[in-house]
């Protein structure tokens, strides 16, 4: 009996490319930041690492300044934009992990181009 060896992978960890990109994005900037800096040369996983953490921090950051002042500029309002932000990610995040687990690229409007940019000597 042999025993045939499979290629190594050029993802993070040996993982499948589309196992290493749906970690990225399912275990948020922390994912990102293990997917990206794991050692794996796979555009799809670094792409889906670096925008996992551009998405993550600016999520955090819309909720740690933005919304604060906005909520001592417009009162009640805020508790709706609290609400919509909330949900918004939550939809984005089931998105974008779900799609990369499927092996499809992810390119969150608006993320994406910032992404990009901070990213593009890693890319």
């Amino acid at each position: 009996m042999s025993v045939t060896q499979q290629p190594p992978s050029d993802a993070p960890f040996g993982l499948q490319p589309n196992v290493a990109a749906g970690l990225a994005y399912l275990l948020g900037i922390i994912g990102g930041i293990v997917m990206l800096v794991g050692g794996g040369t796979n555009k799809f996983v670094k792409w889906a690492a670096a925008q996992s953490i551009v998405f993550w921090a600016a999520y955090f950051i819309v909720y740690a300044v933005v919304l604060p002042v906005l909520a001592f500029v417009l009162h009640g309002f805020v508790l709706f934009i609290w609400w919509a932000l909330w949900i918004l990610g939550i939809v984005v995040w089931i998105w974008t992990f779900a799609t990369a687990f499927q092996g499809k690229e992810v390119r969150i409007p608006v993320i994406a181009d910032i992404t990009q940019n901070i990213f593009k000597s890693m890319l």
